[in-house]
């Protein structure tokens, strides 16, 4: 069986306490143990025995909030995100407007938000051009990242012509930043900024979209108990959401796991 190590606490507030007990327990450099926090995303190990597991919470102790042994079988998981366009909020909850046409507008009280978080990462996209001519084909190819976020399927839109044998790819990178609902029972909600409604702020809706986000985000952190992950902590601390560092989907949804199952004060 093979076990997970969580810190109870988030891990980069407590980098310069957490490094000395981290190498040691691992008999790494001070280096080596910072990046293994940083690149953790909350998890300090993802595939220990039972004993190294245990071995490693106890020579952390109560160091930074302490930490603990999860059998990797047991850890409880989230659903796959459901896409939201917009919202509208009352004194007991808010409602969400999904983007399928085929699911009802979904309202959670605010004691049912668990999480709730903004990322940001760098989306590649491949594009076809035809020998030294400018003009693009019909389609783009998007990647699983903007499929998540935005609901957008991915594979080639439109209707071009079949590809011919000049014809080679132009590689682009596109930054997506997009926020993320979950709930209790692990049901999860994402949304994109530039493709939602934010009537729902009513007066206190921005002039902008980034502006916007980060008061839904706001709103909704400050009407619950939930954790904000260090995407939201920074846009909301009027920081870059860059700084958070997040090398792609993966290291967001790990932030996002360990949250769900770790256990001890919010990032605050």
């Amino acid at each position: 069986m093979n076990y997970s190590v969580l810190f109870r606490q988030f891990p980069l507030d407590h980098l310069d306490a957490l490094a000395p007990v981290v190498a040691q327990a691992y008999g790494v450099p001070d280096y080596d143990a910072r990046t293994k926090i940083r690149k953790g995303w909350g998890f300090l190990d993802r595939n220990a025995t039972e004993e190294e597991a245990r071995r490693v919470v106890e020579t952390i102790g109560d160091m930074a909030g302490g930490a603990m042994a999860i059998e990797n079988a047991q850890l409880r998981s989230v659903s796959n995100p459901k896409v939201i366009t917009g919202f509208e909020s009352g004194d007991n909850g808010v409602t969400l407007k999904l983007q399928s046409s085929r699911e009802p507008p979904r309202p959670l009280k605010w004691a049912e938000i668990a999480i709730v978080a903004a990322g940001r990462f760098s989306e590649e996209i491949i594009q076809r051009e035809a020998g030294g001519d400018q003009q693009k084909m019909a389609g783009m190819l998007m990647g699983v990242g903007v499929f998540m976020v935005t609901g957008i399927p991915p594979g080639l839109f439109g209707g071009g012509k079949k590809k011919k044998k000049e014809e080679k790819p132009v590689k682009t990178v596109r930054v997506i930043t997009f926020g993320r609902i979950v709930t209790t029972g692990g049901e999860q909600f994402a949304f994109s900024p530039d493709h939602f409604d934010f009537a729902g702020l009513a007066e206190r809706k921005q002039i902008n979209a980034a502006a916007n986000f980060r008061a839904f985000l706001g709103e909704l952190a400050g009407h619950t108990t939930a954790q904000v992950n260090l995407g939201a902590r920074l846009l909301l601390e009027n920081h870059s959401i860059t700084f958070a560092n997040y090398g792609g989907l993966h290291d967001f949804e790990t932030e996002l796991l360990w949250m769900f199952n770790a256990t001890g004060d919010r990032p605050a």
